[in-house]
């Protein structure tokens, strides 16, 4: 299928005697050199007239039979679409054997040669650094194919012509697209210099001014329902023109309500309503004005308005250079507008924005999170459960007997420890007796001698001597008891049957020990109590008689149950917290229970919401820190 037009006819003579009488050869030469010295890559007619007269020169340069015709297709490199730019003769569109060897050529991206009985054709591409650009097509009579080599050279150097120009408006695009880069670069940074927003707006308007030599530039954001001016160039005050900013505010809401770039004068159809940039213009003497609208946060924020008087019109470039510094320039001015607010205004406008996405279209995933937290927020506002306060537990043993040194003596032996579970009446250590009963063998033999005394002076009829006799007899038998009930008590035993849980004597056989000092603890095993450390905050729904639960460490996957018996009103601090000490009874004992085990209770302190119970301490918090302040 062809790109670009077929003509049915094959008879141009009429044509050729057309255009060989408009121009000849050195007008084409004329015309092409023309067309190379100007600016053609912002005029396309010049690009079109050198397009022209190229093909025009070549297709003569091969063959001045009037006859033959040509054709140049370009596009988009290797992409296309590929369209016809110039003919030859001039006016007449292609031939169906040119649109078929064209095709070739684009498909097979090399040259291709085509005869018929009458005609040959041949169309040789334009590659650039590999890239097809286009390509060139000639008809010729049938009597050319004896030259075809020699036609095949001329027009590949003739399209090296081409190709220059190719490569010489790619090289002036580039160009100016690095300029108006560069410039929208100077523009970025006047406007980020500036910490304030005001100042920001004003450099930036002013600089837009003088850069593409505008009467006025003016940037304004939009309130409510109207556009506000916030910045014109050379101006520091605007309060004081007000017809004029009023003026400039209507066209930006023109432009605004319209979402379009509006332009006067225009050329061509407008359907655009320009009533107030006309407005602008007659009264304010502005023949020129570009207003450009831009977007912020998704929706529309503001418009940037240029003026000029005379007859100075907007290029092209101009414009997309307008363009660019709005689409970048409007964004850093609407964060430096947003953050030059007072925190009253931001609250606002955050709030609104979430409202907004909660009730308006789109985010789904937030109105989602939002349902399901009221619904959380509701269920436990309105569910009830038991409160429990948690607190760091030890386990101790119901009753803890001591056992002291009976007398000051020395250790003989020791035959148990720390740790070790005994009955009752076992000895636990033993002391030193041989001092004990060599005094109790003095007293003895003292008793005995008193004893002889108070038989002699009985016998002599002495009463004087038989009371001191006898009064001596009977403090050394009080003496010889004393010292019997020591040597009995040197053996130290078990009470009860239970755990020795303090006390270690076998690293000390032979130390001395003190009348009264303490050498073992021990705990029965059928009676615990529990020491709970309530933090304060909690101690308030703590009662006696309530119960709870105890977990272990040691004992992870027991719960053995729990009664408060007594609080303490007494408070002991500890790492910056201060703890009320609880009491509470196990209700059922377990031999594998031992006194010193930790870990935490829980005691059931009645029934609370959910609700309350996740968030009263936060709130408890917050209350006192709050009256600290007030």
């Amino acid at each position: 299928m062809s790109v670009f037009p077929v003509s049915d006819t094959t008879s141009d003579s009429q044509a050729n005697s057309q255009i060989s009488s408009q121009a000849d050869q050195q007008a084409w030469w004329n015309r092409l050199a023309a067309a190379s010295d100007a600016d053609v890559d912002t005029n396309q007619n010049e690009t079109d007239r050198f397009h022209q007269a190229w093909l025009a020169l070549q297709c003569q340069q091969i063959d001045d039979d009037p006859s033959v015709q040509g054709v140049m297709v370009l596009g988009a490199p290797d992409t296309g679409p590929f369209l016809p730019a110039a003919f030859w003769p001039l006016g007449q569109a292609a031939t169906p054997l040119l649109a078929e060897v064209a095709d070739a050529a684009l498909q097979g991206r090399q040259a291709s040669v085509l005869l018929r009985e009458d005609r040959c054709a041949i169309a040789y591409p334009i590659l650039i650094v590999g890239h097809l650009h286009g390509l060139v097509a000639v008809e010729l009579p049938r009597d050319a194919e004896q030259r075809m080599q020699e036609i095949m050279r001329e027009l590949q150097w003739g399209i090296q012509g081409i190709e220059a120009h190719l490569l010489r408006l790619q090289a002036g695009r580039e160009q100016a697209t690095r300029e108006r880069l560069m410039a929208t670069l100077d523009l970025v940074a006047s406007a980020m210099t500036e910490q304030k927003f005001s100042a920001a707006a004003n450099a930036l308007v002013t600089d837009l001014a003088i850069r593409l030599d505008c009467d006025r530039v003016a940037v304004g954001f939009r309130r409510d329902a109207h556009t506000h001016v916030d910045a014109v160039s050379h101006s520091a005050q605007i309060g004081k023109r007000m017809n004029l900013i009023r003026a400039v505010g209507s066209a930006m809401d023109e432009a605004i309500d319209q979402k379009s770039l509006i332009q006067i004068p225009f050329e061509g159809e407008q359907v655009l309503v320009l009533r107030d940039h006309l407005s602008l213009a007659r009264q304010h003497g502005s023949d020129c004005i570009l207003s450009i609208p831009f977007v912020t946060a998704g929706l529309t924020g503001g418009a940037f308005t240029f003026e000029r008087a005379g007859e100075r019109q907007f290029s092209a470039a101009e414009v997309e250079l307008c363009q660019a510094v709005v689409a970048l320039c409007s964004r850093i001015l609407e964060e430096k507008r947003l953050n030059d607010r007072l925190l009253v205004a931001r609250i606002k406008d955050i709030a609104r924005d979430q409202v907004r996405k909660f009730i308006g279209p789109r985010h789904f995933g937030r109105k989602l999170a939002a349902g399901l937290l009221m619904l959380s927020v509701l269920f436990f506002s309105i569910a009830w459960s038991t409160y429990k306060v948690g607190a760091n537990a030890t386990l101790e043993g119901a009753v803890r007997r001591v056992l002291v040194a009976p007398y000051d003596g020395y250790v003989e032996s020791a035959q148990h420890r720390a740790g070790d579970v005994l009955k009752a009446g076992t000895v636990l250590a033993s002391l030193d007796q041989r001092d004990l009963q060599l005094e109790y063998l003095r007293w003895a033999s003292q008793a005995e001698q008193y004893g002889n005394q108070y038989q002699e002076a009985l016998a002599k009829s002495d009463r004087v001597q038989v009371n001191v006799s006898l009064a001596q007899m009977q403090q050394a038998k009080a003496q010889m008891e004393l010292l019997a009930e020591q040597l009995a008590r040197a053996s130290i035993t078990t009470p009860f049957d239970g755990i020795v849980v303090n006390g270690d004597l076998s690293q000390s056989l032979g130390s001395a020990v003190k009348r009264g000092q303490t050498l073992f603890e021990v705990a029965p095993l059928n009676a615990y109590r529990v020491i709970l450390e309530v933090d304060e905050s909690d101690i308030t729904g703590v009662r006696e008689g309530q119960k709870g639960k105890l977990m272990l460490t040691s004992l992870p996957g027991d719960v053995f149950p729990i009664t408060v018996q007594h609080v303490t009103p007494v408070t002991t601090s500890r790492e910056g917290r201060s703890f009320f000490r609880v009491e509470a009874a196990v209700d059922q004992a377990n031999p594998r229970l031992r006194p010193g085990m930790e870990g935490v209770g829980k005691i059931e302190v009645g029934d609370r919401k959910l609700i309350w119970q996740w968030t009263h301490k936060f709130v408890d918090w917050l209350r006192l820190w709050l009256w600290s302040w007030v």
